[in-house]
């Protein structure tokens, strides 16, 4: 096969890997997981937690400094999905954005809420608690599916119950990315809402909100922005903010204390109305400068290029060889791709290359094995792989 990589890349990819080094311990093809940490969020969350041990963590100018770096990532946030300061509240993870967006909304008996039963727990479970709560009725599609038409199976499941829509740009289980801008215009016709799960998509192919036209976009930090976890960030469209209530209140939720009955209660008039819970502060510093070492030492489109780029060769080096089944059609994946092998369990396969320090992972329903091809792995870290692959078939 021929390489994917000019030769200007193959000297950015060795600096990558460089500041990344634990994709040189093994071959590192899970990043739809847990993306390897660059060097430069450790340093900044190592330095942010030294002055926390070393000079305390109290005094007006240490509180300026927590919320200044929570503005500075919210923009970085902003910046990335293309949208506005007001519209970002940040996070732990994905699944608190889907429980906030989700729970946030007045569910009756009988409102609607369509999903994919390839969907991840983190949309799955907030939809299940409404219908045990609320009687709202969850209607699962096969959307993410293999044979499945996204705008038809969506289209024949709509109807004017519907209150929200939940769906995953990029689906963990499948690989699948999903014609999200359609899928949002047919929702908005009945009145629903578009409720995304951003976790595999955001880092991975282009997440401009606006473009896409979705109400509400829940990411995580760890997987392809390769930064701590417990951190996350939601998009919430600004004119749904007073439609999207509050489940949980905190420190940032209203414009003032409420400490007599006739104080008016006043939500705060951005997304960090939803900002309830504290952060570890050196881990939201990694999450910035990981960002901004992404943004600027690599480049946005080069990332979403070279995840593409490699997903594609992983896919024609996997379809070379005998017994390896190929989920999905090619033109149908980025960086995420699925398979299975004859007579190798997804879950032994993953075992017996985690033994060669080949790091993938399996997925449940359907049982498939995953891959991810993250922006810094090489050709040759896909040899690898389909050379253990081969070894094991025989």
């Amino acid at each position: 096969m021929y390489s994917v990589s000019t030769s200007a890349d193959t000297q950015k990819i060795a600096m990558l890997r460089a500041a990344m080094p634990a994709v040189t311990r093994a071959v590192y093809l899970n990043t739809g997981t847990n993306g390897p940490l660059p060097r430069r969020a450790y340093d900044a969350l190592l330095a942010f937690a030294r002055s926390e041990f070393e000079e305390g963590r109290i005094g007006q100018p240490v509180f300026d400094r927590f919320m200044n770096l929570l503005t500075e990532t919210r923009a970085l946030v902003a910046e990335l999905l293309g949208c506005a300061l007001e519209e970002i509240a940040l996070t732990h993870n994905t699944t608190e954005g889907m429980n906030i967006a989700l729970l946030g909304l007045d569910w009756r008996e009988g409102d609607e809420l369509i999903t994919a039963s390839s969907e991840h727990e983190g949309g799955l479970n907030p939809a299940a608690v409404l219908k045990a709560r609320y009687g709202a009725r969850v209607i699962y599609t096969d959307i993410g599916l293999r044979h499945c038409d996204p705008l038809e199976a969506l289209r024949g499941a709509l109807s004017p119950r519907a209150k929200a829509v939940v769906l995953s740009h990029a689906s963990w289980s499948t690989g699948a990315i999903l014609p999200l801008r359609e899928l949002c215009e047919l929702a908005h016709r009945v009145g629903a809402l578009v409720i995304c799960d951003a976790a595999q998509a955001c880092g991975m192919i282009p997440s401009n909100v606006y473009d896409l036209g979705v109400d509400v976009y829940a990411l995580s930090g760890q997987k392809w922005l390769c930064s701590p976890d417990g951190t996350g960030a939601l998009f919430i469209r600004r004119a749904l903010l007073p439609k999207i209530q509050n489940t949980f209140s905190g420190y940032f939720s209203l414009k003032q204390r409420v400490t007599h009955a006739a104080t008016p209660i006043e939500f705060a008039d951005t997304a960090t109305r939803y900002q309830y819970a504290a952060h570890y502060f050196p881990s939201v510093q990694g999450f910035a400068e990981t960002l901004k070492w992404l943004r600027d030492e690599i480049g946005w489109e080069w990332i979403y290029r070279r995840t593409h780029e490699l997903g594609q060769y992983a896919y024609d080096a996997l379809a070379q060889i005998d017994g390896v089944n190929l989920y999905l059609p090619r033109d149908q994946i980025a960086g995420l791709l699925h398979f299975t092998v004859d007579g190798i369990a997804p879950a032994d396969l993953t075992t017996k290359l985690f033994e060669q320090k080949i790091l993938i992972r399996h997925v449940p329903e359907p049982a498939l094995n995953r891959v991810s091809t993250g922006f810094f792995n090489t050709e040759a870290d896909i040899m690898q792989l389909t050379a253990a692959i081969r070894a094991l078939r025989k």
